[in-house]
């Protein structure tokens, strides 16, 4: 109402009662009117902006929607499910949903599809995962979760199923990737273990191939010694200067000589290879260092007349507790140092073993003076066939495996040797727990 139309209502019925105001209110009614229609219109404009947000959010929310009839005909999908699948909206509705599916998971959809049409609770959904067939998709795998429309006005004959399917396929290509993984390593380690077998098997049989024959050569050359002895008086011979003997003597020399090189090449390769593949039976027993340290140096020098031409001195700590350790592996470590430190001193040299206790611990040291190894050549010493011929004063050769052999045992022992040379004296030096826990490997 104008200002002008209430001025003229006012002049019109200013003489009457108050209580006649009924035709002023029904007056007003137009404009209450017109306030309600711009108020249902805003809320109108209000609901469909809404609305077509959520429709903007449905249709491009990264997962795949859609809706599908008992039959699992295709009735909508979302912008962006279409766009993942490789089609266009138009071209997946009224199309059946298995047909995105690979032929061996369509059987197992179309089962879900029965139990929840058949299910007892309307809203029950059921999950699962399954492979795409779509040739323009880049997923190939599809977690789904299908479940029957809450809609309460749906006939039970015309009831709509959701679906809602998820790209999983990076995580199934991890998940493939594992598998494949751990096939291949349980491969490798199916090889490694009869590659270890058949290691094992050619050692043994190598031993014996190897050993036999040696040991028959090395039996035929003392037998030719003794024969040559009881013709010839050859022992005496042996005993002359080298420059004084016959060629037959200089000649059976050569030969028993390389028979043991060769002997003690084959044993400390074969007793590498089986230290690197397998455990050995040690034996632990009680050693009592003082009287065990004598025995075997008494015997390397009956045995090793030849080269041991070097003084050797014994320096043992009194009252040394006993030491449980394989006799058999240290007895070895020992012999290869003193064979080592023989070959590579002068003759008038010395060779110093000595013990010590060192907590629980027993220190032994083997040293020899008049020979000294650089630092270079310090670092590789005990690799396998590493020499230092420059060091080699009586160009004895060896074979390279010695001092490999010795740091393998003294591993397994649970022990450690270091080796120290300057001031022309070299110094090995091998702690051994007093209690050994051996090894296996």
């Amino acid at each position: 109402m104008s200002f002008n139309q209430r001025s003229l209502w006012h002049q019109t019925h200013q003489q009457q009662d108050t209580l006649s105001a009924p035709p002023a209110r029904l007056e007003l009614v137009p404009e209450r009117t017109s306030d309600l229609e711009l108020y249902t219109a805003e809320m109108l404009r209000r609901t469909q902006a809404e609305l077509q947000w959520y429709r903007h959010l449905y249709e491009n929310t990264p997962t795949i929607y859609l809706s599908l009839n008992a039959a699992g005909i295709i009735l909508s999908v979302n912008q962006f499910g279409a766009n993942c699948l490789g089609y266009t909206p138009e071209q997946l509705i009224k199309t059946p949903v298995f047909n995105l599916f690979e032929p061996t998971d369509k059987e197992k959809l179309s089962e879900v599809f029965i139990e929840l049409c058949s299910a007892a609770q309307p809203y029950d959904s059921i999950n699962g995962e399954y492979r795409l067939n779509c040739l323009d998709s880049k997923i190939r795998w599809v977690k789904t979760t299908v479940q029957i429309s809450p809609e309460q006005d749906c006939p039970e004959n015309s009831s709509v199923i959701l679906m809602v399917c998820q790209d999983i396929t990076t995580y199934k290509q991890k998940e493939v990737s594992q598998q494949t993984s751990q096939t291949t390593m349980q491969a490798q380690l199916a090889e490694m273990e009869s590659l270890s077998r058949l290691k094992e098997e050619f050692l043994s049989t190598v031993s014996h191939e190897l050993r036999t024959p040696l040991t028959n050569m090395k039996m035929a050359i003392q037998m030719l010694g003794i024969a040559l002895h009881q013709e010839q008086n050859f022992l005496l011979e042996m005993a002359k200067p080298a420059a004084e003997r016959s060629k037959a003597s200089r000649y059976f020399e050569i030969l028993d000589n390389e028979c043991d090189r060769e002997i003690n090449l084959i044993n400390n390769f074969l007793d590498l290879q089986r230290l690197d593949t397998s455990a050995t039976p040690w034996v632990l027993e009680t050693i009592h260092v003082q009287q065990w340290l004598w025995r075997v140096v008494e015997l390397f020098q009956a045995r090793n007349r030849a080269i041991c031409k070097q003084r050797v001195i014994l320096s043992i700590t009194p009252n040394l507790p006993p030491l449980a350790c394989d006799p058999f592996s240290l007895e070895r470590i020992f012999i290869e140092l003193l064979t080592n430190a023989c070959k590579f001193s002068p003759s008038e040299g010395e060779i110093t073993i000595s013990t010590q206790l060192n907590l629980q611990n027993i220190q032994f040291h083997v040293i020899n003076s008049g020979v000294e190894i650089s630092s270079s050549e310090l670092t590789h010493i005990f690799e396998k066939f590493y020499r230092i011929p420059s060091n080699d004063p009586w160009k004895q050769g060896g074979t390279g495996l010695g001092l490999a052999l010795v740091q393998k045992l003294i591993k397994q022992l649970a022990g450690t040797i270091e080796v120290e040379s300057r001031s022309n004296r070299t110094c090995f030096t091998i702690q051994l727990p007093l209690h050994t826990q051996v090894s296996k490997k």
